[in-house]
């Protein structure tokens, strides 16, 4: 068995790459989890995280382990290849979104805890309110959006390049949602919009608890694709623009809830009775 391990292979690849740290974090606890390299060494790691995870989350850090050795063995530091791995076929549920009008009860839900407030002060209420609003018409991901400073605003947009494409984007904001980030500004101690008000952990506790109050399902992650879904009822074809994708067809396939879009996609004139 090869003592070479995936946390070793792993630092010299992202030694070569340009990555955000998030992702090169997450590429190295996956590498420290797996341990060795060999076909035995993932095989078991692959089946021990089915056990664990969403196949989904496991065909992701499969691919990543995969990755990192095929390049290690292009660079020679390693002498032989991956070969029979066991492979991860996920059953994908469609994909469900919030309505407009869930969308809206979410922020007016916000008022009912203006009166709370974190240790550093903010406000519970504002904070959720500029989140929900911004996430929503941003489409930007979690670490982004925590990372959105004044400088990003530029008159009536938000622009700012992605951390996980590195492409430059530029949304259009509503006056609400501008009002929510300039009080959230007010208080900020760093000129971050967000970010400075709790951690990621914090967060998530808060708007799970925030969910449960106004009776719905989901995750903060049901922002992002709530707009996509939207913007293709109004706009059919634009919610990858939105999302900010390369690859065709993921917005579709991940992001859309057909469910809202296909009482508004055009039909045939029905031939029979």
């Amino acid at each position: 068995m090869s003592t070479i391990t995936f946390e070793t292979l792993a630092d010299a690849y992202l030694s070569q790459r340009i990555v955000s740290d998030a992702h090169a974090a997450n590429v190295r606890r996956i590498a420290v989890r797996c341990g060795n390299v060999s076909n035995e060494s993932l095989n078991a790691y692959i089946q021990r995280r089915a056990k664990e995870r969403k196949a989904s989350t496991v065909k992701a850090e499969r691919s990543i382990l995969l990755t990192v050795w095929r390049w290690a063995f292009d660079q020679s530091l390693v002498e032989t290849s991956p070969r029979g791995i066991a492979k991860i076929k996920p059953r994908r549920a469609p994909t469900q979104a919030w309505t407009p009008e869930q969308m809206r009860r979410l922020v007016d839900l916000c008022v009912a805890v203006d009166g709370e407030r974190l240790r550093n002060g903010c406000r519970l209420g504002q904070l959720l309110r500029a989140w929900i609003l911004l996430g929503y018409e941003s489409g930007s991901r979690f670490g982004d959006l925590w990372r959105f400073t004044a400088d990003n605003i530029n008159g009536d947009a938000i622009q700012w390049t992605q951390s996980k494409t590195g492409d430059s984007i530029t949304r259009l904001l509503s006056r609400a949602c501008l009002e929510a980030c300039r009080v959230m500004l007010d208080r900020s101690p760093d000129g971050r919009i967000l970010g400075w008000a709790c951690r990621k952990r914090q967060a998530m506790r808060l708007f799970s608890e925030h969910l449960d109050r106004c009776g719905l399902p989901g995750s903060s992650k049901w922002l992002r694709r709530s707009g996509a879904t939207h913007i293709e009822i109004a706009e059919p074809g634009k919610a990858k623009l939105h999302l900010g994708h390369r690859t065709p067809g993921l917005a579709e396939t991940n992001y859309l809830d057909w469910s809202q879009i296909r009482k508004h996609a055009p039909r045939t004139p029905a031939l029979l009775d």
